[in-house]
């Protein structure tokens, strides 16, 4: 039986790339001088908003990478970036909208959103990994 499963890496998916790049980005720059002082960041313990920095700038800084890499790599690359991107993002917004209440709600939503697709991302990446694997071992017997 012939398979059709083809690795889509991230290079394929632009503006995921692109949103990558600003995450890192946002990351460094919080890292380098802290949230902006009338920030919705700024209200939030200095903890928190630091880990989360880091997340941004490590897991953006892979997704970019993926883009970079064959295609086999570039999903392994993915699926380490998605996951604590979505969570690090979700974990970040529920925490904005404690601190900062309806003030933070568009910024707590937008937050979210991101947060859901790199969620559905990894899931998308993680099953291509699962059926390519279950393929090769197919393939060798």
């Amino acid at each position: 039986m012939y398979s059709s499963l083809v690795a889509v890496p991230a290079r394929r998916h632009p503006m995921q790339v692109l949103m990558a790049g600003l995450l890192t980005l946002s990351g460094v720059g919080i890292l380098a001088g802290g949230p902006p002082p009338n920030s919705v960041s700024a209200v939030l313990p200095a903890a928190m908003v630091y880990v989360w920095a880091a997340i941004l700038t490590v897991g953006g800084a892979l997704v970019v990478a993926a883009a970079l890499v064959g295609p086999l790599a570039a999903l392994y690359l993915e699926v380490a970036a998605d996951l604590p991107l979505c969570l690090g993002c979700y974990a970040y917004s529920t925490a904005i909208w404690i601190v900062a209440g309806s003030r933070a709600a568009t910024v707590s939503a937008m937050i979210t959103g991101v947060a859901i697709a790199f969620g559905v991302r990894f899931w998308q990446v993680l099953k291509t990994l699962r059926l390519l694997s279950s393929e090769l071992r197919r393939r060798s017997r």
